[in-house]
């Protein structure tokens, strides 16, 4: 429950050039997953794992 807090508290509405500490968390495994390749390198069988997020 205290790191729900810890979240909800970082979410500031009004400041968008900075994303909160798991969605950039989240944002750094994706770019990981895609390693610096172009979109057409991508394999579609690839695409669900590289954009999950949040592993819920």
């Amino acid at each position: 429950m205290e790191e729900q807090k810890k979240f909800i508290s970082e979410v500031d509405l009004n400041n968008s050039s900075k994303a909160c500490s798991p969605c950039s968390l989240e944002c750094e495994k994706i770019n990981k997953r895609v390693n610096n390749r172009k979109l057409s390198e991508i394999k579609t069988e690839e695409v669900p794992h590289i954009l999950k997020v949040f592993d819920f």
